[in-house]
């Protein structure tokens, strides 16, 4: 537990990430944060659950003040990864502008 995160402060430096909820409910890993940039915050939920071998089920719903981002998956860590980190980007880009 606690994939999005550990993602988060390991590569975004500048960011505040603070837990709202994390908690197991079946298989299922679930992640509430309240994330924060200077004056600029997002929520995000993170759920993932493991399918087989490295495969995970998961999801992403990423809320701030202008902006809301919607993902879905099946991918390995890696691609769960690159995911996450090209929609962190977009949104942090959104809250800039």
């Amino acid at each position: 537990m606690g994939y999005l995160a550990d993602m988060l402060r390991a590569e975004y430096e500048d960011l505040v990430v603070k837990d709202v909820y994390t908690s197991k409910l079946g298989d299922t890993d679930v992640e509430i944060l309240e994330v924060s940039s200077g004056e600029q915050k997002f929520i995000a939920m993170f759920q993932s659950r493991p399918l087989k071998e490295g495969i995970f089920r998961w999801s992403l719903i990423i809320t701030s003040p202008n902006n809301t981002r919607t993902l879905k998956g099946m991918d390995p860590l890696d691609g769960i990864k690159l995911a996450l980190k090209s929609s962190i980007d977009a949104m942090m880009k959104g809250m800039e502008e």
